[in-house]
């Protein structure tokens, strides 16, 4: 990575810092729940060290045993969009393709998908249900 490259993504991870920083403070004065801010906190120490393996621990740990275990639906709702996301991407790129074996494994790919947003969709609901 050349210096100049260095210099723009050590400028760019401040920025995104600085706005995670906002993100958390606004929330937690807004009284989010509490997993979730850990989660936006483990991204910015992320950033901040150039490490993207530690938040994506955290969010892998937090999801399982708050979201799915503690039956808390904030950090499933997080997957949820996230997970629409990536989908709408897949589906994008899809549209596009005209390579028919790159376009099986995005097939599979959009119904793996489609199938856990449906299965997220049913844990939030039984998870908001029960409170």
């Amino acid at each position: 990575m050349s210096e100049q490259n260095a210099w723009a993504a050590y400028m760019n991870n401040t920025r995104l810092t600085e706005e995670i920083q906002s993100a958390v403070l606004r929330a937690a004065k807004e009284g989010e729940d509490p997993a979730l801010l850990l989660v936006r906190c483990a991204r910015a120490v992320s950033l901040m060290t150039g490490n993207p393996l530690f938040a994506e621990e955290i969010e892998r740990s937090m999801r399982a045993v708050h979201g799915h275990a503690f039956g808390e639906p904030a950090l499933l709702r997080e997957e949820l969009e996230q997970t629409k996301v990536r989908l709408e991407r897949i589906r994008a790129a899809f549209d596009v393709e005209e390579d028919l074996d790159l376009k099986e494994e995005m097939d599979q790919a959009i119904r793996a998908h489609t199938a856990r947003i449906a299965r997220l969709e049913q844990a939030i609901g039984e998870q908001e249900a029960t409170k």
